[in-house]
């Protein structure tokens, strides 16, 4: 009797060993990859010609799109690669710090707030992560449960559009990443399944690529020094624009108008380094310095996508500010008050702030908002514009 008891116990030991050996040595395996495209969210800018002489017209400018690319599996675990650019690989994870350097403080973070809580998640990850972004390497490691979205059977999916709305929401809160291209970014998910659950490590890193920066931009040192100089000539720029809410929206206004020319020719026409170095941009580049220089003052403001029709007829997409002073909203389009003279010449001061603080009636007439940034297709509601100028 006292034998098959031993034996039943021996048994019931071994049963619980196996059991415990499954439960760590069960992992995900097979090999599966998922291609999904994006809409591209794209910005061709466009000029009015209403005073270019010869009626010629000068277009171009982008914004950089998201693109899911595949999903890669190995013996130990799953690691879901949603990119937003192609044909880049798995990085390699060396054990480095996932703690925020420092908490980025900007003017608002108007798209940020009509986030859902997952892109909030992701989003808040790359912000508190603003300092380590300048390594251009930098492992960011996303801090929150997932687990509702990819135990889903389209929850790969469903975490794309996070992803995207995320990211598509940075890009038009934070005005001063110029050096970072957000389609050399990738967003991983390593899922590690035992019998008893299923766990998911979200993190961000710049796949196969060398780094996640901007063309021309190859090293921390060099985006310091840009860094320094742009905030050299911004706090000029600033202190000249005192007095009141109104002085201050104008003189940053014309500081625009007056010392930046428009240009298509550099890799940095969409972004502050091509305004406050290089002095040539396309309407991208013109908003993101605006929204830049309010947002320093104080002043809430944000970047506004859509299309803008000229004298011609012709449409482009675009991009513009919306500016809240003395509790309204209105428009300012700083690209479309610096006019192209050929052959020299000047212009008069209206023309160079016809677009300046006006009114929804004004501005329809031109120009249309598009409130879809992101291709998951989520809208964003924009604020109530003032009917008159102001």
């Amino acid at each position: 009797m006292e034998d098959k008891l031993t034996n039943v116990l021996i048994a019931i030991i071994l049963v619980i060993i196996i059991g415990l050996a499954g439960m760590y040595a069960y992992k995900v395996t097979g090999n599966t990859s998922y291609m999904q495209d994006t809409a591209t969210n794209q910005i061709q800018d466009t000029i009015s010609d209403e005073y270019i002489e010869n009626n010629t017209e000068v277009n171009e400018g982008n914004v950089n799109s998201i693109v899911v690319d595949e999903v890669v599996e190995n013996n130990q675990s799953q690691t879901v690669i949603i990119p937003s650019s192609e044909n880049n690989t798995q990085a390699t994870i060396s054990g480095q710090s996932t703690e925020a350097a420092s908490t980025y403080e900007y003017n608002n973070r108007y798209y940020y707030s009509q986030l859902d809580n997952y892109s909030k998640i992701i989003y808040d990850a790359i912000a508190n992560n603003i300092e380590n972004l300048k390594s251009g390497r930098y492992v960011i490691s996303i801090n929150g449960d997932f687990t509702p979205v990819l135990s889903q059977s389209d929850g790969q999916s469903k975490l794309k559009d996070y992803y995207d709305d995320a990211i598509n929401a940075i890009n038009l809160d934070i005005p001063n990443l110029f050096y970072i291209d957000f389609s050399k970014m990738y967003l991983n998910i390593e899922t590690t399944s035992t019998i008893f659950n299923t766990e998911y490590r979200l993190y961000i890193d710049a796949g196969g690529n060398s780094t996640y920066f901007s063309s021309g931009f190859t090293s921390q040192s060099q985006i310091e020094s840009a860094i320094s100089s742009i905030e050299t000539i911004k706090n000029s720029i600033c202190k000249q624009a005192s007095g009141d809410d109104y002085n201050k929206v104008r003189r940053t206004h014309d500081w625009l108008i007056e010392e930046i020319s428009y240009d298509s020719s550099s890799y940095n026409k969409g972004n502050i380094y091509g305004v406050f170095i290089e002095k040539k941009v396309v309407c991208e580049g013109y908003a993101r310095a605006y929204k830049y220089l309010l947002d320093n003052l104080g002043i809430t403001n944000i970047l506004v996508t859509g299309t803008a029709t000229n004298s011609n007829g012709t449409t482009e997409e675009h991009m513009w500010n919306y500016v809240k002073i003395n509790g309204e909203w209105y428009a300012v389009d700083p690209t479309w008050d610096d006019p192209i003279v050929y052959g020299g010449g000047t212009v008069s001061s209206g023309t160079k702030h016809r677009y300046f603080l006006i009114g929804s009636k004004d501005l329809y007439e031109t120009h249309v908002e598009g409130k879809t940034i992101s291709s998951s297709g989520k809208i964003f509601v924009l604020p109530t514009l003032s009917r008159e100028n102001y």
